[in-house]
């Protein structure tokens, strides 16, 4: 069995576990802490990362509820509090490591395949 926890570090595999529910909200954590002053409308992130405006809203709602991001008058903006800042930095750090990258996405997968046999 591969060690992820060793691999990922126990943050971060509790991060992806509590916050992380699908790859497009991978994409949305990487593309706000790499512009964390950015402030865009659902239409401008969706055309940012390839995909549909309406596949963004769950995963937006979810980490608005969070706190990880501020949903205010159609402007979406990164506002975690400092500890969850830094885990997603670690995240982040993780995505630029090959084999961390592949640990993160075996345990993304494992995490939403349930989610897709229903």
């Amino acid at each position: 069995m591969y060690d992820l926890e060793g691999v990922l570090g126990p943050s971060v595999m509790q991060f992806v576990e509590d916050h992380v529910r699908s790859l497009l909200t991978w994409d949305i954590l990487v593309y706000f802490h790499k512009n964390p002053e950015q402030a865009v409308d659902h239409d401008d992130l969706a055309h940012r990362l390839g995909r549909r405006p309406d596949e963004l809203d769950p995963e937006i709602r979810a980490l608005c509820e969070c706190g990880i991001l501020h949903c205010e008058g159609g402007v979406v903006r990164y506002e975690p509090d400092t500890p969850t800042r830094d885990t997603i930095g670690d995240f982040v750090d993780a995505c630029q490591d090959r084999g961390r990258r592949l640990a993160l996405i075996a345990l993304v997968l494992h995490k939403i395949a349930p989610r897709s046999q229903e």
